[in-house]
C-alpha cells in the first residue's frame, strides 16, 4: 500500500522533469491535497505540485528524499523521510496519508519528528 509514497519523495531531486512528472503521476490521485509545511498553502494541482518539486531540486542540487520508515492501517499511512544532501540525512519529516485505489488522495507532512518538548 506505501509503495505510492516511496514514488512520490523519489522525484524529490530527480533532475529529470520527465521522470518527475511520470513518478508523480504514477503516485498521486488525480484529485489530490498536500499540506507541504514549507509550502505558504496546499498544493492540489499537479503543475503546482511539479514546480514545487522542481523548486527543491534547483535549491539543494543533489538533494534526494527518502522514506525510511512507513506504518500503516485502513487505507491511512504515516511515513518517516529522510531528506538528503549527497545522499547524507540533513532533515527528518513526518507525512500522514490517506491512499486511495493505491495513489495518494491527501498527504500531510510535518517538520521534525515530533519530538517532545
Amino acid at each position: 500500500m506505501t509503495d505510492c509514497i516511496n514514488t512520490f519523495f523519489s522525484a524529490w531531486g530527480d533532475p529529470s522533469a520527465e521522470s518527475r512528472a511520470a513518478k508523480t503521476d504514477a503516485a498521486l490521485a488525480t484529485k489530490f491535497y498536500y499540506a507541504d509545511p514549507n509550502a505558504p498553502e496546499p498544493i492540489t494541482d499537479r503543475e503546482a505540485y511539479l514546480a514545487y518539486v522542481k523548486i527543491y531540486g534547483d535549491m539543494m542540487p543533489d538533494g534526494s528524499a527518502k522514506v525510511v520508515h512507513t506504518s500503516e492501517h485502513n487505507g491511512h499511512a504515516r511515513a518517516t523521510v529522510a531528506f538528503c544532501k549527497d545522499g547524507v540525512p540533513m532533515q527528518h519529516g513526518q507525512y500522514f496519508a490517506d491512499i486511495t485505489d493505491g495513489k495518494i488522495s491527501r498527504l500531510i507532512g510535518f517538520a521534525g519528528m515530533g519530538e517532545p518538548a
